[in-house]
């Protein structure tokens, strides 16, 4: 029997969720997968989690699979999708970051999730910025004045005070990564 016979057979056997073709085609695919999973994550861990992922989508869901594709490659479309879904959710994670940190520091609403370890963290992060800076972030985040008034207040230019806060977001969007994130 040719490679190709012996594929289709393959491809016919997971359709009908045969665990040893199953078993046969995640020995001879994952690392593959995994390997092409970290051209776009550059994370061991991350580029696993996505390709079992997407075995654990085709066993459970063997009727979207056409097997006029080699099986191979439908998983392959399966990680490419988790991946690319992936960068994006790590993208709008990122930007709205700050104002997560913000509402984190400087809403007046007590989070239960918020424990006192973590209260005590973020006062330090704050003590850490530099005085202007600090002056900055609270004046635009707690008083919620634009920046000409700071700019104003401060005796500063606007993009001085652009700089300030940017500055100190970037410091606490660094420090508080851990918490907010897991990283």
């Amino acid at each position: 029997m040719d490679d190709s016979t012996e594929k289709d057979k393959l491809s016919h056997l997971i359709k009908k969720r045969n665990r040893e073709a199953f078993h046969e085609l995640y020995q001879m695919s994952f690392n593959k997968l995994q390997k092409y999973a970290m051209r776009y994550l550059y994370d061991w861990d991350e580029a696993e989690d996505l390709v079992q992922d997407a075995f654990l989508f085709l066993w459970s869901h063997p009727e979207r699979y056409s097997n006029k594709q080699p099986v191979f490659y439908y998983l392959l479309g399966i990680v490419r999708n988790n991946c690319l879904n992936h960068l994006r959710d790590l993208n709008i994670q990122y930007r709205h970051q700050d104002k997560i940190i913000e509402a984190m520091l400087f809403s007046s609403i007590e989070d239960p999730e918020i424990d006192e370890d973590i209260q005590v963290r973020l006062k330090y992060i704050l003590d850490l910025l530099p005085e202007k800076q600090r002056e900055v972030l609270l004046l635009h985040t707690v008083e919620k004045k634009k920046v000409r008034e700071i700019a104003e207040q401060m005796n500063i230019s606007e993009a001085t005070v652009k700089t300030h806060f940017q500055r100190a977001i970037i410091l606490l969007r660094n420090n508080l990564k851990f918490i907010l994130f897991g990283l």
